[in-house]
């Protein structure tokens, strides 16, 4: 009986092994926002490894290299609706990392407060043929057993941090007032390793910030977020909410 059981379990790892590394059987075309910036970057090299097509969105697209096989840079404007409409139409996904505090450092100028309101105008205007989006999102609106991390961890109104914490916040509440929207907004549980390795291993979770064996919030290198992303893609498990990652 073992040795019958043995090659079906071989198979089974060996599957589990494909879907997480390589080509999914269906191609899918990203739009990601923020594909210069370091997170961004990663995101891009990420879905392309996996064979996606990828159009990446930058102010200044003459600055970005297009040898990459599947990838095309396009000037756009996450803040701008005829921009964004021109961009999405025809895409799977569209990833947003982005940031940016406005003229008076208010929350709702925040580029992610305007860029979650700017899509959700967009994916309505595009009905059933709307992408879906990935907004990644800020740890400070994650709970610490019930605390949210922005009031346990106040900043200064009127300084471009507390617009840009409060934009993630705003863009969140945005996304959860609509209805029709297909959304996920991605949050870190930690802070990001900026040069740590891409493991392909990480925990989810939701509201909550994800801890670790001493309690402190579990962070994540940017290419294991990265690969979240994309996996998330891939095999979505978390429309139309929120979720984390981290170690």
């Amino acid at each position: 009986m073992k040795a019958k059981l043995l090659p079906a379990l071989l198979r089974c790892v060996a599957f589990s092994f494909a879907v997480a590394t390589f080509t999914p059987a269906h191609a899918a075309t990203i739009v990601v926002y923020g594909a210069t910036g370091k997170i961004g970057s990663l995101i891009v090299d990420e879905a392309l490894a996996r064979g996606h097509k990828v159009i990446g969105v930058s102010r200044t697209p003459e600055k970005v290299p297009t040898t990459k096989p599947n990838f095309s840079i396009v000037a756009g404007d996450a803040s701008n609706l005829d921009s964004m409409l021109s961009i999405i139409k025809g895409a799977d996904a569209v990833i947003l990392s982005v940031r940016g505090s406005g003229p008076n450092n208010f929350p709702e100028e925040s580029l992610d407060a305007v860029a979650s309101k700017v899509f959700i105008a967009a994916s309505r205007r595009l009905g059933k043929d709307a992408p879906r989006v990935l907004h990644l999102g800020g740890g400070s609106t994650l709970y610490t057993k019930g605390v949210l991390g922005l009031d346990a961890r106040p900043s200064t109104e009127g300084t471009a941090q507390h617009g840009l914490v409060w934009g993630h916040w705003l863009a969140l509440q945005n996304y959860r007032a609509t209805t029709s929207v297909k959304w996920t907004v991605f949050c870190p549980s930690g802070g990001y390793e900026n040069d740590g390795p891409r493991t392909g291993k990480y925990r989810t979770g939701w509201d909550e910030v994800l801890t670790d064996k001493d309690g402190r919030p579990a962070g994540i290198s940017q290419r294991d977020m990265a690969a979240a992303v994309i996996d998330e893609i891939e095999h979505p498990k978390s429309i139309g909410r929120r979720m984390t990652v981290g170690y």
